[in-house]
This record gives structure tokens, sequence and C-alpha cells, in this order.
């Protein structure tokens, strides 16, 4: 090579030595970088742990009915002893206010103070080297493994934050997980691992988890995961509609109370809407709002509802001449009769179990798998059937 520069000739080994010096010196600053960063990471998560991350506990007066032997069982998992090896699980129907009774615990226990931080600002931080993060973006590209990659990345590492805090408090941390009905049937494979984590380190009494769950598919599967399910604490806690006498004073004076100019549900109101929702907190929630902002009557709230059951109706396949009829009816006389039917006994009444989880999936049923029975998903349905009995039953 000659350089015009220098009016020197260099040969191929001597311009070599700077490259490699330079290649060198990357590689030892890359090294450097990645110790640090992995010292930062475990700094940075310490600090989560300790201040906890969580949504605002902003609880709306007109959604909370106060349950306080609830709240004080939650309260009593949200604060573990030293040497516990068990993990837990929240479950109820959907409206049941679980997530309302969580925060109601965190308020009541002092909690909304030092878990501050609302969960949009925890980040991921980006791991590894920074010669394999400049590759990574250099080639990037997806691929179907990638969802549970960045799951396991950060399950480590919250791992190595939760030693750090049972080191220094004496007891495991405890983290919730809400909703983890939305990770199935997409992304089933992360509940698999937030659950067997969960039994993991359960046993080795590193941190606790919470997981809060509809009854629906997601408990099913957890529950199927015999190994892992072992561990969780039993019974179950199960979060349950409220009584007649709970729903009609919220009704009247809960709701009254707070709605004086929209005006007001008598008590004769009141009962006529029990009777359409039963005691669904969100459920009663939504019959109050139409019949007090909407002005709408009773009865026109029991017809639109009986249009959406009808629907779900027709979906399931559930209709005359539709080919889940007879099934259908089967089930419905049972549980007029008993309240109840044990899964087995249900999937057997369809061609396939595809078809009875296709049937689950509405509105219409809904499977316990605690309990491992079948019962109707809301007093709505019961009373849609009441009125159509020549058809159903």
């Amino acid at each position: 090579f000659f350089l015009p520069s220098f009016q020197k000739k260099f040969t191929a080994r001597q311009l070599l030595i700077p490259i490699k010096i330079s290649i060198g010196g990357f590689v030892l600053a890359d090294i450097f970088y990645t110790l640090y960063q992995d010292k930062f990471d475990k700094y940075y998560f310490s600090k989560v742990i300790e201040k906890g991350t969580q949504p605002e506990v902003n609880i709306s007066s007109l959604q909370y009915i106060s349950q306080p032997e609830i709240v004080e069982h939650f309260k009593r998992i949200f604060k573990p002893y030293k040497n516990q090896s068990l993990y837990h699980v929240i479950c109820g129907e959907r409206g049941t206010g679980k997530t309302t009774l969580i925060k109601a615990a965190l308020k009541e226990d002092g909690q909304d103070e030092t878990f501050n931080k609302a969960l949009k600002n925890f980040k991921i931080l980006p791991s590894g080297s920074l010669l394999k993060q400049i590759a990574q973006k250099i080639l990037y590209f997806k691929t179907n493994s990638k969802t549970v990659i960045k799951w396991e990345d950060n399950l480590e590492a919250f791992k190595n934050g939760a030693k750090r805090y049972k080191m220094k408090h004496g007891t495991p941390p405890v983290i919730i997980y809400d909703n983890v009905d939305r990770l199935v049937p997409k992304h089933a494979e992360v509940l698999d691992i937030l659950q067997e984590d969960a039994k993991d380190n359960a046993d080795d009494m590193k941190y606790i988890a919470v997981f809060v769950s509809n009854k629906t598919s997601a408990l099913k599967r957890m529950k199927s995961r015999t190994n892992a399910w072992t561990r969780v604490s039993k019974p179950v806690v199960e979060i349950n509609n409220l009584s007649k006498e709970e729903s009609i004073n919220y009704l009247v004076n809960k709701r009254g109370i707070k709605t004086m100019k929209e005006g007001k549900i008598d008590i004769t109101e009141a009962e006529k809407l029990y009777e359409l929702v039963g005691g669904c907190i969100m459920d009663l929630e939504a019959v109050a709002d139409e019949f007090l902002n909407l002005k709408q009557s009773s009865e026109e709230i029991k017809q639109q509802k009986f249009i959406e059951i009808d629907n779900e109706f027709n979906i399931a396949k559930l209709h005359k001449n539709q080919p889940n009829h007879e099934a259908g009816k089967h089930i419905i006389k049972t549980l007029n009769s008993n309240g109840m039917l044990d899964y087995l006994t249900y999937s057997k009444l369809f061609n396939n179990p595809e078809e009875a989880n296709k049937v689950l999936e509405t509105n219409i049923f809904a499977y316990n798998p605690i309990k491992n029975i079948i019962t109707f998903n809301s007093r709505a349905i019961e009373c849609y059937i009441r009125e159509n009995a020549g058809i159903f039953i």
C-alpha cells in the first residue's frame, strides 16, 4: 500500500496492527460495558422492587363495595412470612371486583404511598453486550419465541432483585399478575413460564407470586400443570358476587346518594334490576348508569340485555335448528334443576371437545376449574331462559 501523505510504503501486516489494536480495544470496552450494565441492571431492579411498581391505586366510590374479610385476607397475602413456600391464585367471575379489592387492600395497608410508580414507568432494559445489541439492531428479525425470551430475561433480572430485597428486609417480595386470562390462548407459553417460575421460587423462598384470573381457560390451564399446581396455597381464593342485600343497598343507597342530580333508584326498580343481572358489581354499575343517566326503564334495559344474549346463543349455535341445540337443552335443564353440571358430563354432550370449549368461550355458561363444574354465566342468562322456556326447557 502507498500513502501519499507520508510518502511511505506499508506492508499489509503493518497496516493490520492498528486495526487489531482497535478491535481489541473495542472488545475490551465491550466487556467493561457488559459488566457495568449487569451491575446496573441488578441495582435498577432492586430499586424497582424496593419501591414497588403498579397502576395508581384509584378506587371509584361507585365501584367499590366494602368486603372487609376479603380485604384483610389480601393484606395477609401481600405480607408473606420469611420462609413462605407457596404462591397464590385469586379467581372470580368477570366483574366481581377482584382488582378493585386488591387495590383496596394495598391502599388500606399504606402501599399506595410506596407503590406509587405506575407500571408504564417500568422499563425493560436492553440486555447483553454492546456488540450483541448492535447486531440485534442491524440484523433484527422477529421470531416466534421473541415474547418468551423477553419474559425469561426479565424474570431472571427480577429474581436477582428479589434476592437482594429478601436479604435486606428478611421477607420475600410479592409480585401480582393481574388479568392473566389475557395471555391465553395467544401467549399461553408466557403463563406457563410465569407459573413454573412462581413454583420454583416459592420452593426457594425467593419471591411470592399472586395470579389473578377469571374462572376461564387460564385457570384451567394452570390447574392442569400438576407439578406447578402443587405449590398453590389452598383453598384458592374465590371472589363471589354480592348478596341480594348488598346489591340492593348499592343500587338504592350508594348510587342514589352519589347521583341525586340524575335521579334515584327506588326499592321496586332496584329489585327488578337485581333480578335481571344479579350481584355482579360490574353489571350492577352498568344497569344503574343506564337507568339513571340514559333514563332507560328496567324493562328497556332487560330487552336490550336479551338482544345481546340472543346473539350469544346464535354464536354458540344453541338456537332451534342449530347443531348444538339438543346439547344446550340438556345442559340448561340440568342447570335449572341442580344449579350445576360436572364438566365431564357437559363435554360428552358435544361431538368433540373443541366444540364444547367453543361454547364455553361465549358468555352463556361458566366453567369453574376449581370445582370442575359448569354453571350459568350470569343471572341475565337465567332470566332469558325463563322467558324462553318453551324453546330451551
